[in-house]
């Protein structure tokens, strides 16, 4: 799987909007999954909810922290698994001693998406 990570921009623009991300890294080599697991609400309403938590791994090395934005991945036969509009916000970044592991979520409020 290959990857682009962006990493939001520090300034505003003359508006005082945040200006656009940074590119950081393109075609980074990384594997990406997903985890969906059910838990039972604890309200009035009886039901199920699932919680789906996204994975990322890395590298050792690779410049990532939590905050970066993972814009694009794409699967080994170059089929698009998320693109720009669908990014996802680098929650939490851990180092460990053969690679870095990323935890993702949904990149909403960033960049005007809300």
């Amino acid at each position: 799987m290959l990857c682009t990570i962006k990493r939001p921009a520090t300034t505003s623009d003359s508006f005082g909007a945040p200006a656009a991300p940074t590119q950081v890294a393109a075609n980074v080599a990384c594997h990406w999954w997903s985890q969906q697991s059910w838990a039972a609400k604890n309200t009035e309403a009886p039901g199920m909810i699932a919680v789906t938590v996204e994975h990322i791994l890395f590298a050792p090395g690779q410049d990532v922290r939590a905050g970066d934005l993972i814009t694009t991945v794409t699967d080994h036969l170059g089929n698009v698994v998320f693109a720009e509009a669908d990014s996802r916000l680098v929650e939490h970044a851990a180092v460990m001693r053969n690679h870095i592991d990323c935890r993702l979520r949904m990149g909403e409020g960033i960049g005007g998406r809300s």
